[in-house]
């Protein structure tokens, strides 16, 4: 599974491939128009060099390592640039995206970050790459509290659950494993792709599944769902866990999750005592030490 953090660095990495390749040709492209600057920047750069040697041999120290040749050669240069109105980023590489700078995330209050909208293609692949490509349409900035009209359902308290969950995982605290327990067309699907969503705009890993596709995993996308930080296995039941598949993947999965603390939300029609019984008994031993919402 490919996470935003490593989308976002991949992109980086060839944008500034691109960023200092067209840098390069535009220094070329001055000197070129411009021999005596070329000149003096070799001559700077020459004199740096010595510089350098003389500092790590001892020769000089540290508060003469600009010479005053250097500075002479600096304000010459300086005068050059600003007569032939030449810019003076001419040999500097650019930044693309002034509201992150070229890191791809925006800095919030304390250690909250979120992807940059200069990377919404990445922060799409990321969704999709979680399994969660077949909720497009399906927006984080939809969820407040209009979204929750009918108060005798759970939604409300499991949003608030999750709102906690964010602030543990954004403070680097321990999760847990919880049982997300409710009726038939509820929302449950809906709050858990949001967080799922959120977590992955924050820069963590994120990752949904359906109990049913426990059955054709392979082994790294298994690898995946064991560690990556935030984890939704959506439209579990008890029956689900007599498939010999399903069983020993959703094991190991959750195995490997209690055991490193990392969240995992298990999301349900069946009450918790319900999918305890109907369980097989080793995931039903698990199931039954779990925190239900």
């Amino acid at each position: 599974m490919k996470t935003i953090d490593s989308l976002i660095r991949n992109t980086i990495s060839n944008r500034n491939a691109l960023k200092e390749t067209e840098r390069d040709r535009r220094i070329l492209s001055i000197y070129e128009k411009y021999p005596d600057l070329r000149r003096i920047d070799s001559d700077i750069s020459d004199i740096r060099r010595d510089t350098l040697m003389k500092l790590l041999d001892g020769e000089i120290g540290s508060e003469d390592y600009i010479s005053s040749e250097e500075r002479t050669l600096l304000e010459k240069r300086s005068k050059f640039i600003k007569d032939n109105c030449i810019s003076a980023d001419f040999d500097r590489v650019g930044v693309e995206c002034e509201k992150c700078g070229d890191t791809g995330f925006i800095k919030k209050r304390g250690n909250i970050r979120t992807v940059c909208s200069c990377m919404k293609a990445e922060l799409e692949k990321a969704y999709e790459e979680a399994g969660l490509g077949d909720f497009y349409s399906v927006k984080p900035s939809a969820l407040d509290e209009s979204q929750i009209k009918n108060s005798s359902n759970k939604r409300k308290t499991a949003r608030e659950r999750l709102d906690k969950v964010m602030a543990d995982l954004l403070s680097g605290k321990d999760q847990s494993t919880i049982i997300y327990s409710d009726g038939s067309s509820t929302g449950k699907t809906f709050l858990a792709v949001c967080f799922t969503k959120i977590v992955i705009n924050c820069g963590f890993s994120g990752a949904y599944i359906k109990t049913d596709d426990l059955m054709e995993t392979t082994e790294d996308q298994l690898d995946d769902l064991r560690l990556c930080d935030f984890l939704v296995i959506d439209d579990f039941s008890g029956a689900q866990t007599k498939n010999y598949k399903v069983r020993y993947n959703l094991n190991r999965i959750l195995e490997t999750r209690i055991l490193r603390n990392l969240f995992t939300l298990i999301v349900t029609c069946e009450s918790p005592e319900e999918a305890v019984r109907d369980s097989d008994e080793r995931i039903a031993s698990k199931l039954s030490r779990l925190e239900s919402i």
